[in-house]
């Protein structure tokens, strides 16, 4: 039946060219949308599949629309990703067609830190800001629990120590409490996937704790 549709003209398929993801990273948040009408006797599938190498390719997956790219999440890396969506066309009448109006794809970088001790890890970390501004770090892995700093300097460094609650900054002669929200960094045992908010340079240092 579906070679015969085919034949009459009453589904087709729309694939793009590969195109290149412009952001490097150990994993993002990803979502595609499209805008398209689906008149009733017709439909509309969008999926897509992806590459790290240029030559490998996965399994076609269908989209959700506002959701996940499948498989493209805050475990994967994106590094060299390249990707390529297809639009299948379907309709049961000449006079019912789909229509595909446009496609977004977005991506959010992010850190997947793993706790793999038996307790809350509390890091240290020096942050050496890029531009003027503000700086955080979400944990969306549990509850949007947030550490920022507001207002800080073009190539200031602060260095957090999170167990001992001691600030300390580039500066002279500048205290960097008063600009905190005095939420320390504090990660839960396994996964924490955090957002990073404001431009920067971050350095981790820690030791898992066990029981």
């Amino acid at each position: 039946m579906s070679r015969w549709i085919q034949l009459i003209n009453l589904s087709g398929i729309y694939t793009s060219p590969p195109f290149s993801i412009p952001i490097e990273a150990d994993g993002v948040i990803s979502k595609v949308s499209w805008d398209a009408d689906t008149p009733e006797g017709s439909s509309i599938v969008v999926q897509t599949r992806y590459t790290t190498d240029g030559y490998n390719w996965s399994e076609w997956r269908n989209c959700t629309n506002n959701g996940q790219i499948p498989e493209v999440n805050e475990d994967m890396s994106l590094y060299n990703l390249q990707l390529v969506f297809r639009v299948l066309f379907n309709s049961s009448s000449y006079d019912t067609s789909p229509k595909f109006k446009n496609i977004a794809f977005d991506f959010e970088p992010v850190i997947v830190f793993n706790n793999d001790g038996d307790k809350i890890c509390n890091p240290e970390i020096w942050i050496t800001k890029v531009e003027n501004g503000d700086f955080s770090i979400v944990n969306l892995s549990h509850n949007n629990d947030e550490f920022k700093f507001a207002s800080l300097v073009n190539n200031e460094t602060v260095y957090v120590n999170n167990e001992t609650q001691d600030i300390q900054t580039s500066l002279a002669v500048t205290y960097r409490y008063k600009d905190f929200n005095d939420n320390y960094l504090s990660f839960p045992i396994g996964k924490n996937v955090l957002k990073i908010n404001g431009k920067a340079d971050i350095k981790f240092r820690y030791q898992f704790k066990f029981a």
